[in-house]
């Protein structure tokens, strides 16, 4: 569960969508007569300062953004994310009211639907120092490799309506734009689970207990994400997606060297798909990618 991972890539869609403001200089006004201007004083817009965008504009970067995620971009360590497929091995135990001790482990984790999205324009907001996103994904569905006491299956998981909202922050130091902090929240309508042996011994238990765990789902991530419930393998999960997401960010931004302006320009050539805004062949999206 590397969300944070294809997290980097919409943080990417979080700081472009943030398109040129169209503002209108002050004019000298005429009545025939030649008329000097008067002098305007001069206003410097705060980092805090909201920046309007047209939504057509973000519409079309996020269509041109959902490409991109089949090919990744190579030059800075990121594979194709449709499908999204993950090195990383989940162990865990559950002990089920101390009558059953369970040892779980997944393995070959395949995430589908990352590039099947909508964003939120109600809940987007950009400045120069900040900017916050919702996006909702109408299913994304897991399947790995699982191992319930050693008894092996394949098992899926299937989300529904699964609302992310990303709060990012950056800041200009030397005309150099860094990423300061990433932060999230995840929401979810529905759930579906199918854990392959789940109770080894009987299918009919099997099939209640998956029921039971997609229905309680929602309940438990709401829990989670409000900090209701700590889970330490969870939380151990997310701060070092968190910390991959900003290094590999403020790397792309130091190696090309943008600052704000610098980088909402690139990322209209992105939306505009100029010949430098994809940075990936044909070859480079057929090609299967695993990441850690």
């Amino acid at each position: 569960m590397r969300s944070y991972r294809s997290g980097m890539v919409l943080l990417i869609a979080v700081l472009i969508s943030a398109q040129i403001v169209n503002c209108d200089g002050n004019k000298p006004v005429t009545n025939g007569s030649k008329v000097e201007p008067k002098p305007t004083e001069q206003v410097t817009a705060s980092s805090t300062d909201a920046i309007s965008y047209e939504v057509k504009e973000a519409d079309t970067f996020f269509d041109t953004l959902k490409k991109q995620l089949r090919c990744g971009y190579p030059k800075f360590g990121i594979p194709s994310l449709v499908p999204l497929k993950l090195s990383y091995k989940f162990k865990t135990s559950l002990d089920f009211l101390s009558l059953m001790k369970v040892q779980i482990t997944a393995s070959n984790i395949v995430i589908h639907g990352l590039d099947n999205f909508t964003w939120i324009p109600s809940n987007t907001s950009f400045s120069r120092s900040k900017t916050g996103i919702t996006l909702n994904f109408p299913n994304i569905t897991t399947f790995a490799t699982t191992s319930i006491n050693r008894a092996n299956g394949t098992s899926r998981l299937s989300l529904y309506d699964t609302l992310v909202h990303l709060d990012v922050e950056y800041e200009e130091k030397d005309d150099l734009l860094y990423l300061t902090n990433l932060d999230g929240d995840l929401a979810l309508r529905a759930s579906t689970v199918r854990v392959a042996h789940l109770m080894p011994k009987s299918g009919k238990l099997t099939k209640i207990w998956n029921k039971a765990l997609g229905e309680s789902l929602p309940v438990i991530v709401k829990m989670i994400t409000s900090k209701k419930l700590r889970v330490e393998y969870i939380n151990r999960i997310i701060n070092g997606s968190k910390y991959y997401a900003i290094s590999t960010a403020n790397n792309a931004l130091a190696s090309y060297n943008l600052n704000f302006d610098r980088l909402v320009d690139s990322f209209k050539r992105f939306s505009e798909v100029t010949s430098d805004s994809l940075m990936c062949t044909e070859n480079d999206i057929a090609e299967q990618s695993r990441i850690i």
